[in-house]
């Protein structure tokens, strides 16, 4: 037993670092998708990563040293099916008529290796049918593709590291593991008893992907302030080649005139032509509308944008102007600088403190954006079957009702 809890207890240890590199890819398609994530399906997509990580740790560990492989002379195939069977058959004490040795037989190495070929793939089967709806076909295809790779892994001897296969390419693991993965699927019903199926799965996430969270908003103004940024750095780096800028001054208002063009180009002019849409909620498929979720007016992408991107979150730039700017003027004026300076730090703080409470309250709102009246709206798609079958049942209603009134016009 000792053998196969290496392989489990080496997958617990690096199980988080390749979980992340192959579940956070998924985590984001399905957060496109359906506009949410639910905790229940990232730990099931977990649970899947870590099932396939000890498993094919289980048909690849321990591995031998490289100089005692090179002495192997066994054989590297074997191609008659059922023969660990008939081999296990002949050669223990198991006698059909005779149940007393039945425990003996049960106790034999031969038979723990066939039983764990077919425990190995029970699990993928169950995944194959429960979260990814695959009929029995799809499932005893895709039970034998799983095995065949771990096969193909062993033929490799581990893809080259080894001078030669230190593993049996066997038929009879192709069909114990095919034959694990249907059993697998026989048994999702128990398995899965208390599991939501995988359209309410479904179902609730686009329900909950009509919502504009807090997330959402948040990761798509951070989105859309790294893409004025990298193109307000592309403009200045393109400006410094033409332009000589002396001072610090200079530095700071070239650099506020790039920041100046970016918002126009990326908040201003793209929302004109995408009807509402930025580079950030594109990313997680919300865009702008008015109260009566129409298309907003030019000037209202404007009002919403500028105040925030303009005055609010440059206050910092335009407190190093001014901080450049008091030791270059006569004292006389200071006294202006710091006063302003003083307005400016306090209406930060309060925006600060807004924008904070917005990010635990996704029905609070800016005081700018209740200006102009506009708000994000969700444009994800409902495709679930009970939408659908409203779908159908609203259209019908429809027709039915304009035959009657093509009736009592006639």
């Amino acid at each position: 037993m000792s053998v196969y809890l290496i392989p489990i207890t080496a997958a617990m240890l690096i199980f988080p670092f390749l979980a992340a590199l192959f579940t956070i890819p998924y985590i984001i398609v399905q957060y496109r998708r359906y506009g949410s994530i639910l905790f229940l399906r990232v730990l099931i997509i977990y649970s899947f990563i870590f099932y396939l990580l000890c498993a094919y740790f289980l048909v690849s560990l321990p591995l031998p040293p490289i100089e005692e492989v090179q002495h192997y002379t066994k054989p590297i195939m074997q191609l008659i099916p059922f023969k660990s069977l008939m081999e296990y058959t002949t050669s223990t004490s198991l006698v059909w008529n005779d149940p007393a040795t039945y425990l003996t037989a049960f106790n034999e190495p031969s038979l723990y290796l066939i039983i764990f070929n077919v425990l190995l793939t029970v699990p993928f089967g169950v995944y194959l049918r429960y979260y990814f709806q695959y009929s029995w076909k799809k499932t005893l295809l895709g039970s034998f593709m799983l095995s065949l790779s771990f096969e193909c892994l062993q033929l490799s001897a581990l893809f080259g590291i080894y001078p030669r296969p230190y593993r049996l390419f066997d038929v009879d693991d192709l069909i114990t593991n095919s034959f694990g993965g249907m059993c697998g699927y026989v048994l999702t019903p128990i398995f899965v008893h208390f599991l939501p199926t995988r359209s309410k799965l479904d179902e609730e996430a686009f329900q909950k992907g009509q919502q504009v969270t807090s997330m959402r908003r948040v990761v798509a103004f951070f989105s859309d302030v790294l893409f004025i940024l990298i193109a307000s750095f592309l403009l200045y780096y393109v400006c410094t080649k033409y332009f000589t800028i002396a001072t610090f001054l200079q530095t700071l208002l070239v650099f506020y005139g790039c920041l100046v063009c970016s918002v126009t180009l990326l908040l201003f002019i793209l929302p004109i032509f995408t009807k509402g849409w930025t580079f950030g909620k594109a990313l997680v498929k919300i865009k702008l509308v008015n109260e009566e979720d129409e298309r907003p007016k030019w000037y209202q992408y404007f009002l919403h944008f500028f105040p925030l991107y303009l005055f609010i979150l440059p206050i910092p730039l335009m407190l190093l102007m001014l901080f450049d700017i008091y030791f270059s003027i006569p004292s006389t004026y200071k006294i202006c600088i710091l006063a302003l300076a003083v307005l400016l730090c306090a209406f930060y703080l309060v925006s600060l403190k807004t924008g904070i409470h917005m990010l635990f309250h996704h029905n609070k709102t800016a005081y700018f954006e209740r200006l102009v009246k506009l708000k994000n709206h969700s444009m994800i798609q409902v495709t679930t079957k009970a939408a659908v079958q409203e779908t159908k049942i609203e259209t019908a209603n429809t027709e039915e009702v304009a035959e009657e009134n093509l009736e009592n016009t006639l």
